[in-house]
């Protein structure tokens, strides 16, 4: 049975956690992590304010029903443009257009105001990057440093990218398209980032421009955009991101390579080099980063002993979980939980 909200209430529950938000890396006060709403989902969102002014949103949740948002007075009302990478969920907006997994979209201000209810599908889990900023920081991005280069270099975007860097940002909904594979593998390296501190900041700095500037590549080049797209649909692509199931599914417990690679239907070494090639690490390397996600996730919500949790991401050494634990975050698990 879905769960009903207005957005007004959804906001509200998501402003309260965010409050409540703990560090997500001990080295950058910018980083915060905020923990679902447990009567609507487990899991978490991560804020992060990078110094170019670029505000990152990294989504990782699972809803415990569909979550249907109706319309409210209480709109949102931003200077922000909103780039949306939506990995894994399914989600239907305020008019209708559907966000499958695998799309992205541009958006300005929220007007949902005597538009239809959207709904969060809760079949998948949410894995999504938000990419904010504001007009201005988009123009600097591109050079614009007066009237004569914001003439020159606004005529060759996209309409909806032209009137949305002129400030008009009531475009609710704009440029729904596949993620092309090479998108794909900068949005994982996002989700995946092993820095802290500095470099973090520069590491995820460089991806995001990355990521905005393989999104205008795309939007500017309608043939390359077909092409990623019938790409993105290829039984190959469906078996790695199946094979990426199988392993969150079974993290405690992961099947070898070779099985791995039978129960998609690929051989081992096609699947190795296509996982690389969509998510931009390793088989065995995106199975630890989940690991140690899963974990601080866990340790977050403060409901099991840090030796069941070791267990329930698949340690039987609780030396070994600790000491990948603290290589990853940079502190010990009990460490976090404080």
């Amino acid at each position: 049975m879905a769960i009903a909200l207005s957005n007004a209430a959804w906001r509200e529950l998501w402003d309260q956690s965010r409050q409540q938000a703990s560090p997500a890396d001990p080295d950058d006060g910018g980083d915060r992590l905020a923990i679902c709403p447990s009567q609507l989902a487990t899991g978490y969102k991560r804020d992060i304010a990078l110094r170019n002014g670029i505000d990152l949103t990294l989504h990782r949740y699972k809803l415990w029903d569909d979550l249907e948002v109706t319309p409210a007075q209480a709109i949102e009302d931003t200077n922000c443009l909103e780039f949306m990478f939506n990995l894994s969920s399914r989600f239907k907006y305020w008019d209708g257009a559907f966000l499958q997994a695998g799309q992205h979209c541009l958006q300005g201000r929220f007007t949902p105001v005597g538009k239809e209810t959207a709904v969060h599908c809760a079949q998948d889990p949410t894995l999504e990057v938000d990419i904010h900023l504001e007009p201005a920081t988009l123009q600097s991005l591109l050079g614009i440093d007066g009237a004569d280069s914001l003439a020159r270099v606004t005529k060759q975007l996209p309409p909806d990218l032209q009137r949305l860097i002129a400030g008009d940002l009531d475009v609710s909904v704009s440029s729904i398209q596949a993620i092309p594979p090479a998108m794909q593998v900068a949005l994982q390296q996002i989700l995946d980032c092993p820095y802290h501190g500095l470099v973090k900041q520069l590491y995820l700095e460089s991806k995001s421009v990355e990521v905005l500037a393989l999104w205008l590549e795309q939007a500017l080049s309608p043939n390359a955009s077909k092409s990623s797209s019938s790409m993105l649909r290829s039984d190959d692509v469906d078996r790695v991101y199946h094979a990426r199931e199988i392993l969150q599914q079974h993290v405690d417990n992961p099947p070898t390579l070779i099985d791995l690679a039978r129960q998609v239907g690929l051989n081992d070494c096609t699947l190795k080099r296509r996982f690389r090639q969509v998510f931009g690490t390793t088989v065995f390397g995106y199975l630890h980063h989940h690991r140690m996600e899963q974990a601080q996730t866990l340790l977050l919500e403060n409901q099991l002993s840090v030796t069941a949790i070791a267990h329930r991401v698949g340690y039987s050494n609780l030396c070994a979980f600790s000491t990948a634990f603290r290589k990853k975050f940079g502190m010990s698990p009990r460490e976090m939980r404080r």
